[in-house]
């Protein structure tokens, strides 16, 4: 295990903890790992686990996308509308991603043409966003009949019982597992949350990756909003609401260095599960939603605390390494 990075050691520690959770809360109700709660599972989660493998990339090149919550209820309510308007309904979920993917031009344009930092841009789109979407619709949620086909998607089922979102939620991870490990995107945005600097002086295009970055997790936040209308059957304008602290916490618990330089697909993926299964647990345990948030907060605590024990060590023998030569 000595052989092993880093991000290795973290996501078997993670894995492990995983398991852990899953025999502790078997052991409470036998009914945790029965089929139905496993694929209920992976039906909420979806958003979670789609959008904090973008996050990864964001994070990981040293910004932060505050704004996807606010892109998820917007998305949706303009779903809604497109639906009301006559547009087929299949034919409006690219439309919408092509949305969402624009925001994610702006927050980029804003942030690296304006200079202005990341968390205060992409604040400010979420604040924008989520407005607008209370605005368009007078807050009230859009429940017409026009609406309802895409909840189809919510109940499809393939291979006796697996469910449509299980096939997309692989897909996405693997998509993602590709981008990063055989493309240039998962290096650059490492590089470049390093030092964008140094990555720049390179040869990177600091500009064009991080916009790249941003698009992604644009076009999965509106994907991930209509996802939302399916499952619930309506388009609310709240429907994002708090999505881009949970996603932060699963990115930051997978082993993202919130600083940047550091993450992988695998180990938030392993993140946003332990959180899933920690709360899908606490619910079948019968423990206040008050208390489970309590609990969520506490492990984010302890993990930015490991992250960053982690990364002073890093820097720590980096510069005795550089000392002795």
């Amino acid at each position: 295990m000595s052989k092993l990075g880093r991000s290795s050691k973290q996501n078997i520690v993670l894995l492990i903890i995983l398991i852990a959770l899953c025999v502790f809360f078997f052991s409470q109700n036998d009914k945790f790992i029965s089929m139905r709660n496993m694929m209920n599972m992976v039906r909420q989660s979806l958003p979670n686990l789609l959008l904090a493998c973008s996050m990864m990339f964001v994070i990981a090149s040293g910004a932060i996308d505050l704004s996807i919550g606010g892109i998820m209820g917007l998305s949706a309510m303009f779903y809604g509308y497109l639906c009301i308007w006559g547009v087929n309904p299949w034919l409006a979920i690219p439309i919408i991603m092509v949305f969402g993917a624009g925001i994610g031009v702006l927050n980029t344009v804003i942030m690296e043409k304006l200079k202005i930092p990341a968390i205060m841009a992409t604040l400010a789109t979420w604040i924008i966003t989520a407005g607008m979407a209370l605005v368009v619709c007078n807050a009230i949620p859009i429940s017409d009949e026009l609406v309802k086909p895409i909840t189809a998607w919510n109940s499809m089922k393939f291979f006796d019982g697996i469910p449509l979102a299980l096939f997309i939620v692989v897909a996405v991870i693997l998509l993602f597992i590709f981008l990063e490990k055989k493309t240039l995107l998962g290096k650059y945005a490492i590089a470049i949350g390093g030092n964008d600097s140094a990555a720049y002086y390179a040869g990177i295009n600091v500009f064009k990756m991080r916009m790249i970055f941003f698009i992604l997790s644009g076009a999965i936040a509106a994907f991930s909003g209509m996802w939302q209308v399916g499952r619930l059957g309506s388009a609310d304008p709240t429907i994002g609401v708090g999505m881009e602290f949970s996603v932060i916490a699963a990115v930051i618990l997978g082993g993202v260095n919130i600083k940047g330089g550091e993450g992988t697909i695998l180990g938030v993926v392993i993140g946003t599960l332990i959180l899933m299964i920690l709360t899908n647990g606490m619910q079948m345990m019968g423990i206040d939603s008050f208390f489970q948030q309590i609990v969520t907060g506490i492990v984010l605590y302890v993990a930015v605390l490991v992250n960053s024990l982690g990364g002073s060590k890093k820097k720590i023998s980096k510069k005795m390494v550089a000392a002795k030569e």
